[in-house]
C-alpha cells in the first residue's frame, strides 16, 4: 500500500534517528524475540529512554517497564511490536494515539503466509499506520540498525558489534542481512544502517533511495531483492540514485523453485531474474551473483567516486588474468577502453615488443617499479579511460609491496 508521507525524507528520522524508543512485547525470557530486541538496544548503547511495555513486569534488564504504551509519561518516536500477529494491529493502534511515527514490526504471520486472512491484517495495518503517519519496518524483519546512533532496533544482539562506516544494506532477507553483518564484524568492516524490509508494508527499497541518496553516512549501497510488486518504481528511484551513490545489488529467484520460496517468504511477486538484472544494470547498478560478493564490493566502491563513464583500462602482470578480466568487463557491460595514438605509442616504447600493449596491457616484461608508476600514470590521463583495474600476480622484480607506493601516489 502506498501511503504519501509528510516531509518527505524527515518522516524517516522517527525511524532512524528515534529520541526514545518502546518495545511493545518486551519479555524476561531471554529466548523471546522482546528480550532480545531489549538487550540489542541495550547492548549498543543507546542513549535515549527506553520504555519495555508488559503488562505484568516491573523491569527488565534494568529498564522499567510500562503496563502500556499509553502509560509512558514522555513521547516515543520508534515502537518495535514483537507481539504475535494477532495482537499487532491493537498495538499499532496503540501507537497511532500515542503519536509514535516510527514502527519495526518484527512479527510475522501476515502476507508471506497462504492463508488469505494474513494478507488482510497486513493491509489493515497499512491503514492505520496511514491515518497515523507511521513509517513501518517489516512486518516479518529481523529489524534495522543504525550504526552511528547507536540504535540496535532488531532481535540480533551481536550486531551491537558493528563498527561505524559508510555502506548501508537493504534486504528483504533478513537471513542474507545476517550474513552481511557477520562478514563485516569478522572483517572488521564498517556499516552505516542495516535495514530489514521484511514484507514491505509502506517502506519499499524505492522510499528509502531518495532518504539514502541524502545521508551523510551512506556511501555506497547494497540492496538484496527477492521481489518487487512495483518494479519499476525501483528502477526509477535507482536511476535517481545511481550517478550520486554507488549500488551493488543481488536479485534471488531464478529457478521455479526460489521464485516459489520468495513469494513465501516475503510475500513478494519474484519476475524473472535476467530480467530484473538487465534493468537493475541499465539503473546503473553492480549486480553480483554471490551474496559474498555485495559486502566486497561495496567496500570497493565506497572507497571511490564514481567513474565518469564506462571503459575500463586493465593492467595485469600475466596475459592470461588480463583475458579473463576482459570478459568480466564485457559481462557487467562495460567497455575495454582503446588507447589514443600517443599513450599506445608511448606504451609502445616503455614496453618490450613481446607483450600485449594494448588493452589489457600485460606486464610481465615491465622493468621495474619506476616503469610501472609511469604506466599508471599515463593511462589515468589517458581521456579515453574512465576506470582502472590492476591485478597482481607474483612477479620476481615488482611484488605487492614494491608497486603499492606507485599506485597510492596517484
Amino acid at each position: 500500500m502506498n501511503v504519501n508521507f509528510a516531509g518527505g525524507n524527515e518522516s524517516f528520522l522517527a525511524l532512524f534517528n528515534p529520541r526514545s524508543v518502546a518495545v511493545i512485547g518486551a519479555s524476561k525470557n531471554p529466548r523471546k524475540m522482546g528480550h532480545q530486541c531489549l538487550l540489542s538496544l541495550r547492548d549498543m548503547g543507546y542513549p535515549g529512554p527506553v520504555y519495555p511495555i508488559h503488562p505484568q513486569e516491573k523491569e527488565i534488564l534494568g529498564f522499567p517497564v510500562h503496563p502500556h504504551l499509553n502509560r509512558v509519561g514522555g513521547e516515543v518516536d520508534l515502537a518495535i511490536l514483537t507481539v504475535p500477529a494477532a495482537g499487532a494491529l491493537a498495538a499499532l493502534v496503540a501507537c497511532r494515539e500515542k503519536g509514535v511515527k516510527g514502527a519495526v514490526v518484527i512479527t510475522a504471520g501476515f502476507r508471506e503466509v497462504e492463508d488469505p486472512g494474513g494478507a488482510d491484517l497486513q493491509e489493515r495495518m497499512a491503514e492505520v499506520a496511514s491515518k497515523g503517519g507511521i513509517r513501518i519496518i517489516g512486518p516479518n524483519t529481523f529489524g534495522m540498525v543504525n550504526v552511528q546512533a547507536r540504535l540496535n532496533a532488531s532481535f540480533t544482539p551481536i550486531f551491537s558489534r558493528l563498527k561505524a562506516g559508510k555502506i548501508s544494506v537493504v534486504s528483504q532477507s533478513g537471513g542474507v542481512s545476517h550474513l552481511i553483518g557477520y562478514q563485516a564484524i569478522d572483517e572488521g568492516v564498517g556499516l552505516a544502517k542495516v535495514i530489514g524490509l521484511g514484507n514491505r508494508c509502506n517502506v519499499d527499497f524505492a522510499d528509502l533511495l531518495p532518504f539514502l541518496a541524502g545521508d551523510e553516512d551512506t556511501r555506497s549501497l547494497i540492496l538484496f531483492i527477492e521481489g518487487q510488486d512495483d518494479p519499476r518504481s525501483l528502477i526509477r528511484a535507482l536511476r535517481a540514485f545511481t550517478p550520486r551513490k554507488p549500488v551493488v545489488a543481488m536479485k534471488a529467484g531464478k529457478s521455479a523453485a526460489s521464485l516459489k520460496a520468495a513469494r513465501s517468504h516475503t510475500g513478494s511477486l519474484a519476475g524473472r531474474s535476467e530480467i530484473y538484472e538487465a534493468a537493475l544494470r541499465q539503473a546503473g547498478a553492480v549486480v553480483v551473483q554471490d551474496p559474498g560478493e555485495l559486502l566486497d564490493t561495496a567496500k570497493i566502491l565506497s572507497l571511490m567516486a564514481p567513474p565518469a563513464g564506462r571503459k575500463v583500462a586493465v593492467l595485469s602482470f600475466q596475459a592470461g588474468p588480463g583475458i579473463l578480466l576482459t570478459d568480466e568487463v564485457e559481462r557487467n557491460g562495460l567497455a575495454m577502453a582503446e588507447f589514443s595514438s600517443p599513450t599506445q605509442e608511448r606504451l609502445n616504447r616503455i614496453l618490450p615488443p613481446l607483450t600485449i600493449r594494448t588493452n589489457p596491457v600485460d606486464l610481465a616484461f615491465a622493468r621495474d617499479e619506476r616503469a610501472f608508476e609511469e604506466i599508471v600514470r599515463l593511462i589515468l590521463a589517458e581521456e579515453n579511460v574512465d576506470a582502472l583495474v590492476v591485478f597482481l600476480l607474483h612477479h620476481p622484480f615488482m611484488t605487492p609491496r614494491r608497486i603499492k607506493g606507485p599506485l597510492l601516489r596517484q
